[in-house]
């Protein structure tokens, strides 16, 4: 008649278990130290934010087209006018969300 033994490790899996997840990059599951549910921190809210699509004219009748991110419209607008070119003055003239409210 032969016996049939189990042992159990640490994790409190059977030996043979440790064996198959020994090679796991994750390693052996454990037990939680105290077993009590750990809550981890929730994040706070990320600010509003907008961002525009926006065209520029310039006096002399050239037009830009740019990109701008900022807490408010006129914010992301500044934000877009500053990839203008240097040698104009650049009014928006028009500006589409392409996120934010």
């Amino acid at each position: 008649m032969s016996a049939l033994a189990t042992t159990t490790s640490p994790t409190g899996l059977a030996d043979d278990a440790d064996e198959d997840t020994a090679d796991h990059p994750a390693g052996a599951p454990s037990p939680a130290a105290n077993g009590k549910l750990v809550r981890l921190p929730v994040a706070p809210a990320a600010p509003e934010q907008r961002i525009l699509y926006v065209e520029f004219r310039s006096p002399d009748g050239r037009s830009w087209n740019a990109i701008g991110g900022g807490d408010t419209v006129a914010g992301a607008v500044i934000y877009a006018r500053d990839s203008c070119p240097d040698d104009a003055t650049w009014d928006a003239v028009s500006w589409n969300d392409l996120y934010g409210e």
